[in-house]
């Protein structure tokens, strides 16, 4: 009996091994194998471009591809995934669904109760509208026989006296007086501290510049940024570009604002200039790699500064993000 039971025990530490191994290797796999990405385009009057981001030997696979629609192709162990995407038309096909969504079919009897009452308020119109008016609004519009008889002078309003009607004006005249110089003094108030936060903020900005662990904490932040843009960019590109207007001398003028950076992308990128007509064409390839392994290394280099952590809870927190 006990050795049934150590076999049973061994089978499931056996399967529990597999599937840590499994798990190992598909993490190991993630952020070894890096994700290779392609595109080439060009234009000519239109936009052409193609683009194949791939993983693992091409076992995943998306492909995207435009000239007139944008259309996506995705595979899995070299077999497609559904039939090839129409962008464009999928937004178009879902637009129209969501019209056809909105316009919500009325039950039968609302729709009938509905067409009783535009019958009805037919009808209404259809009736004479020069009928007498009814005996109450008779009577209440004519007045009694006593009242015609003995009517009632308008009582007149006593004349207010000139000294009086000085003393209002002046009254008023005071009032605005002292709100104008109410809100200029609340404007220099504002306007003083105003200044006093920009002069606080200049020491903090300056207190803040002046700490050297900031200083270690920027230098390093600057190190690692500048590393993962390097790592993400094209590793290996060609480009050309064709320009050129009527103006010879708007050619010359556009070339000289080139050359300002052309020294930094000259191994992947050539200019033809043309000073005879104007034309501007574009093609290139490029192509790259991303690594996940790469960029989780330079993010926990970052988390592991005390300093940078302390900013960054304390920026959430500022930010309203717990």
């Amino acid at each position: 009996m006990l050795h049934i039971i150590l076999f049973i025990l061994k089978i499931l530490g056996l399967l529990v091994l597999a599937v840590l191994g499994l798990v190992l290797a598909a993490a190991l796999l993630i952020l070894l194998v890096p994700v290779r990405y392609q595109a080439e385009g060009s234009y000519d009057g239109k936009v052409k471009g193609k683009a194949r981001i791939t993983w693992l030997l091409h076992i995943l696979s998306v492909t995207a591809q435009f000239e007139e629609d944008l259309i996506v192709r995705v595979r899995i162990f070299g077999f497609r995934i559904g039939k090839p995407k129409k962008m464009d038309s999928e937004l178009k096909e879902a637009e129209d669904i969501m019209v056809q969504a909105m316009e919500i079919m009325e039950p039968e009897p609302i729709r009938d109760a509905q067409e009783v009452k535009d019958e009805i308020h037919d009808r209404v119109k259809e009736e004479p509208k020069n009928l007498p008016p009814p005996k109450e609004e008779l009577s209440n519009s004519t007045p009694p026989k006593e009242e015609l008889r003995n009517p009632t002078p308008p009582k007149e309003e006593p004349k207010k006296k000139k000294g009086f009607r000085f003393m209002g004006v002046f009254e008023k005249l005071k009032k605005k007086v002292l709100r104008a110089f109410i809100k200029l003094k609340f404007f220099f108030l504002r306007i003083c501290d105003t200044l006093r936060t920009i002069k606080d903020k200049k020491d903090e900005i300056y207190a803040w510049i002046s700490n050297k662990e900031n200083q270690k904490t920027g230098k390093l932040l600057f190190r690692q940024v500048k590393r993962l843009i390097r790592h993400i960019l094209p590793r290996r590109g060609k480009g050309n570009i064709t320009f050129g207007f009527d103006d010879p001398y708007l050619t010359g003028q556009v070339l000289t604002y080139a050359s300002v950076i052309y020294p930094l992308c000259h191994k992947h990128l050539n200019l033809y200039p043309v000073f005879d007509q104007t034309v501007f064409t574009v093609e290139g390839t490029f192509r790259g790699r991303i690594r996940m392994a790469t960029v989780l290394l330079i993010g926990s280099r970052m988390l592991l500064d005390k300093n940078f952590r302390r900013l960054l809870k304390g920026w959430l927190h500022k930010g309203g993000i717990a």
